[in-house]
């Protein structure tokens, strides 16, 4: 596992499939042991995730990552980068900015994500 492999899977396999709604590539993405936890410290497993993609209305229309750094240490690899996100659920539209943590693990042949979890960034009022 590469530096390079692990930012092609989450940009374009990842962040694509969120984009793109393509459950199919999630379900293989994600590990059976994946777990995220969102900025406000709720903790979803896998079939969870999937479930709310699937069934709650939430879709998301834009991801911009900024200052990936991706540290591979044998088989697993960390992520960590700045994320700006638009989605949507039920049609009301919202914005975020966050630090996220991504924990990509080597299980056969397959990089997949074991973890995520990501934090608020508060926005700084110029002085």
């Amino acid at each position: 596992m590469t530096v390079e492999q692990v930012l092609q899977v989450h940009s374009e396999g990842f962040n694509r499939a969120l984009i793109q709604q393509d459950y199919d590539a999630l379900e293989g993405i994600y590990s059976e042991m994946y777990m995220l936890v969102r900025p406000d410290g709720s903790v979803l497993n896998k079939q969870q995730v999937l479930k709310d993609l699937r069934e709650q209305g939430l879709r998301i229309l834009s991801i911009k990552l900024e200052d990936a750094v991706v540290r591979v240490i044998g088989s697993v690899a960390i992520l960590s980068a700045a994320s700006k996100t638009v989605s949507s659920r039920n049609g009301k539209e919202s914005q975020a900015h966050v630090r996220l943590v991504a924990v990509y693990g080597q299980e056969g042949g397959a990089i997949r994500l074991v973890h995520f979890q990501s934090t608020m960034i508060v926005e700084k009022e110029a002085a």
